[in-house]
């Protein structure tokens, strides 16, 4: 697979999953099931944007051929403010509130998501057979 198509493939996979990580945090929460387990929100945003700045960090990788602090930089940073635009809808338009810890812990998992995504180039290329 050439460069620019891993690039489209990381891209509508960025996209697909930015619309889901959307629909997801503006659900009425009466609509999302209980789960008895501590902060267990909060692994869920951590979750959901570690998964989202994998997806960036990789398409920024293949994309601009960026060094690696700047790549962990950009996803890091795409990912507090589109976490801090959610906070923001679900506060004013979602009938959610806006929680700092929940913009928090998706700053935390966008970060993490950045800083290894190395070993997910090396597994997605391995995968797919591919050379960088």
């Amino acid at each position: 697979m050439k460069t620019g198509g891993k690039a489209y493939l990381l891209l509508i996979l960025s996209i697909v999953w930015a619309i889901i990580i959307f629909i997801l945090c503006t659900m009425p929460s009466g609509s999302l099931p209980k789960i008895r387990i501590p902060h267990f929100d909060k692994m869920a945003h951590s979750g959901f944007f570690f998964v989202q700045s994998v997806l960036l960090s990789l398409l920024l990788r293949f994309r601009t051929k960026r060094r690696y602090r700047q790549i962990v930089f950009l996803s890091t940073l795409l990912t507090f403010v589109y976490g801090g635009i959610i906070e923001l809808l679900q506060d004013r338009f979602f009938n959610r509130t806006g929680d700092w810890y929940d913009l928090l812990a998706d700053m935390l998992g966008g970060f993490c998501g950045a800083m290894i995504y190395p070993a997910i180039l090396s597994l997605f290329n391995k995968l797919f057979r591919i050379n960088t």
